[in-house]
């Protein structure tokens, strides 16, 4: 491998998903099994502030309910209680609880408290897009940006990318297989053809020559008479 190599590889998707209140849609979990064998899946639901605080646990129910019967491998904060220290498992286990994790965008600034902060501003209240208590945009920032970037990355490298460079090389082999396959196949098909046009051939001449004694013989026979038939006179 070259060490020089610059790392352009994507190391975690962000999978969005509506705020249905529902569960996922057929072409969610089709795309989400399609594109976690080859990156870190988080998923997370867009516009989280449309649904009341009830109605978006039971959404994040229904949705790790689905992920996990229709066996979808997401990104879920890994972590391992015999080996990892207690910081790690509880910070791991925390992460995981918060799957989907639950998401409010804004680019307004409002002041409050004399302060500035990014927020959505509604009658009933307002939405604080970095306040821990309104969603859960901070820790998955933090995640993706401080804890777990290395981890991400480390996935993606040792596992992720090594899975698809093997079945590329695998895919590649049986390729370059059947195309020796084929290559055999054509020569042999050449191979026939060929002895068929020589056999074609030497039947051609051989009952070209056997016309031709014929002829020949037809031909010395009536000399022969000739020669006859002038001796006679």
């Amino acid at each position: 491998r070259n060490p020089r190599f610059r790392d352009n590889r994507v190391h975690a998707l962000l999978y969005f998903i509506a705020p249905t209140g529902h569960s996922l849609r057929e072409i969610d979990i089709e795309l989400m099994k399609r594109l976690s064998p080859r990156i870190n899946v988080i998923p997370v639901i867009g516009k989280a502030d449309s649904l009341t605080p009830s109605e978006l646990a039971d959404f994040k129910k229904r949705i790790m309910e689905d992920i996990e019967h229709y066996n979808i491998p997401i990104y879920n904060f890994p972590y391992d209680p015999e080996e990892d220290d207690e910081e790690t498992v509880e910070e791991n286990s925390e992460l995981r609880s918060l799957l989907p994790f639950a998401l409010v965008g804004c680019e307004e600034e409002i002041t409050i408290s004399g302060r500035k902060t990014r927020a959505r501003q509604y009658p009933w209240g307002i939405v604080e897009v970095d306040n821990i208590e309104h969603c859960d945009f901070a820790k998955l920032r933090s995640a993706l940006l401080c804890s777990h970037m290395q981890d991400l990355k480390e996935i993606t490298h040792d596992f992720l990318y090594e899975n698809y460079r093997t079945e590329k090389l695998s895919r590649t082999a049986e390729n370059e297989s059947e195309s020796d396959s084929v290559q055999d196949e054509h020569a042999r098909l050449k191979d026939e053809q060929m002895k068929k046009e020589k056999d074609m051939l030497d039947e051609i001449e051989g009952r070209l020559q056997r016309e031709l004694s014929v002829k020949q013989q037809e031909l010395m026979a009536k000399e022969q008479q000739i020669n006859q038939l002038e001796a006679q006179y």
